[in-house]
């Protein structure tokens, strides 16, 4: 399908700056667009990568200072997130249709709502209730009494235990595996005992879990995820971990057992959280850090372990002087032994 600029515009509350009429065929980033594509710049060193090509339209911020050069602007308050609200216009997505693979096990007690799509060896346990319109990936396996809200999407090859529950619009990609035992043991005279875990994972609305992420069940309580938030391949949470509401966590975060991650928190890549922490709302974690301690809502904190990120930055800038702070005092421990001698 082609739409016109004028189309598009009217979609994401526009202002059109050039021809209106101009027919866009698909979406490409500023330095690759060609005439029959959209694209976007959210400041001036993405606009001179614009100046370079011959786009067909662009998504720019309202007050930014750009000569289109021939391509059409629509000027917005976001950009970006216009863009992602008009790319599915032009790819739009793969789903498959309603309906049950022949392959499929779904043992008694099991409930499907209308328009559910449930693709080839998946196997649904006794008990489990799934919303209308979600769609379930071949070989995943969704547990005796789990619970999926509405227009959920569940990847290939997932695993979602008992003790799952699931908000509606949640989406699970590939290899994701929810409601697993947390790792819980006591001593005993003959070694490690296991704690059975038998609380629950609770998974809020509009949230996304990244491919080959895994969440624990909570021990005794529950481990929780808020609504929206925001989850990277390959993140582990541990059991009873209270995660809140547009967090972003992103790949190869380690969040150990019993911690809190507030309201609109940021863990960046690698970033690893002891037990029992609190990261407070709105905090941002730089990557690869090391929380051993609580994080006070709204602070940038980094390094290993982590501190305040001017405190990192200023450590850092000392760590980095060390060899010639090392020089200078050899040079001086040898005049003073010459003095002596």
């Amino acid at each position: 399908m082609t739409f016109t600029a004028r189309e598009l515009a009217e979609r994401v509350s526009g202002r059109v700056e050039g021809d209106p009429d101009r027919r866009l065929a698909g979406v490409a980033p500023a330095g690759h667009a060609g005439p029959d594509h959209l694209t976007y710049v959210v400041n001036e060193k993405y606009a001179k990568r614009l100046a370079r090509n011959e786009a067909g339209a662009a998504l720019v911020p309202a007050d930014l200072d750009i000569d289109g050069n021939g391509t059409t602007l629509i000027r917005v308050d976001n950009p970006e997130l216009a863009f992602s609200q008009l790319i599915s216009l032009f790819v739009p997505a793969d789903a498959p249709g309603a309906g049950i693979h022949p392959s499929a096990v779904i043992e008694p007690g099991a409930v499907l709502g209308a328009d559910v799509s449930v693709g080839a060896f998946v196997t649904i346990g006794r008990g489990a209730r799934i919303g209308d319109r979600c769609e379930i990936g071949p070989g995943t396996t969704i547990g005796a009494q789990v619970t999926i809200g509405q227009d959920c999407i569940i990847g290939p090859s997932c695993s979602l235990m008992n003790g799952a529950v699931l908000g509606d619009r949640v989406r699970v990609h590939t290899g994701a595996r929810l409601a697993v035992d947390g790792f819980g043991y006591a001593v005993g005279p003959e070694g490690p005992v296991k704690i059975p875990q038998v609380g629950r994972c609770l998974i809020g609305n509009d949230v996304e879990i990244g491919a080959n992420s895994t969440i624990d069940k909570g021990s005794l309580g529950d481990t929780t995820v808020g609504d929206g938030t925001k989850i990277d391949n390959l993140v582990h949470i541990g059991h009873n971990c209270r995660i809140g509401r547009n967090c972003f966590i992103v790949a190869q975060v380690g969040i150990a057992g019993s911690s809190i991650v507030e309201d609109g928190a940021r863990l960046a890549g690698q970033v690893g959280l002891a037990g029992h922490l609190t990261v407070g709302a709105g905090a941002t974690v730089g990557a690869q850090s090391g929380v051993m301690t609580d994080i006070p809502a709204g602070e940038l904190w980094s390094g290993y372990p982590a501190r305040p990120h001017r405190m990192w930055l200023r450590a850092t800038s000392l760590f980095y002087k060390l060899p010639d702070l090392a020089r200078r005092i050899d040079r001086l421990a040898g005049d003073s032994d010459g003095g002596e001698s």
